[in-house]
Parts: C-alpha cells; sequence; structure tokens
C-alpha cells in the first residue's frame, strides 16, 4: 500500500506546492489549510506522516500536536514539523516535549535532503 501524508498549511500554495512534490514522488498526499480540518481528518483516517505548519490562524501546528499526543488513538502519529520557524530555544524545547520527528524549515531550498529524509522517517 502507498505511504499516505497529510500537509497541513494555512497558506493554500505552500501546502498545494508540498503536496505536488510527494505526490511525484510517489505518495497518497492530502492537503488542509486549518489544525482543525487536520484533526477532523486524522480522526477518520489513517496517515503515515503529518507535516504541520506552526504558525497558523485559528489554531497553532503547536496546539495541534498537543492535542494529537494527548488523543490515546493518535499520540503515536508520525509529525514533523515544516515551518518558517527559527529553531531558538523555545522551539528546542517544543521539540523535546512534544516529539516532532523532524523539523523542515521553510522555504524548502534542499529539495534533494528533504526527499531524502522523507523517504527516511517512512521507514523508520
Amino acid at each position: 500500500m502507498e505511504e499516505q501524508i497529510l500537509v497541513v498549511d494555512d497558506e493554500p500554495d505552500i501546502a498545494d506546492s508540498v503536496k505536488l512534490l510527494l505526490t511525484k514522488m510517489g505518495y497518497v498526499v492530502k492537503a488542509v489549510n486549518t489544525g482543525k480540518d487536520a484533526l477532523n481528518i486524522l480522526k477518520k483516517q489513517k496517515f503515515d506522516l503529518v507535516l504541520l505548519d506552526i504558525l497558523m490562524p485559528e489554531m497553532s501546528g503547536r496546539e495541534v500536536l498537543q492535542i494529537i499526543r494527548k488523543d490515546p488513538k493518535l499520540k503515536n502519529q508520525k509529525v514533523a514539523f515544516l515551518t518558517v520557524v527559527e529553531l531558538g530555544q523555545a522551539g528546542r524545547d517544543l521539540v523535546k516535549t512534544l516529539k516532532p520527528i523532524e523539523y523542515f524549515h521553510k522555504p524548502l531550498l534542499d529539495l534533494d535532503a528533504f526527499k531524502k529524509r522523507i523517504g527516511e522517517i517512512l521507514k523508520e
């Protein structure tokens, strides 16, 4: 079965671009633009990986991941942050607490490294 990835980004252009890239890599990809939509779809469908923006209106990626980690059915979901936020001390604390599997920085300048790391994550 093909691996399924959920892309969550409040900027539709970014969500669609990442979706297109991952689809070309052979993955089944769904893109949504809000944290609420992400949580709703995660309750209905299993994904091998969630790529989650941190800075989103209404519900941040951090809030989404906190909810995921507290939900017994979702707590083991692989989640990687995909964000413009620089990883300062607060970000490092966030990583320790919420345990995203990876932290990708936008814009994705090194697509080869991104593709390679996505493949590695999905094999873990």
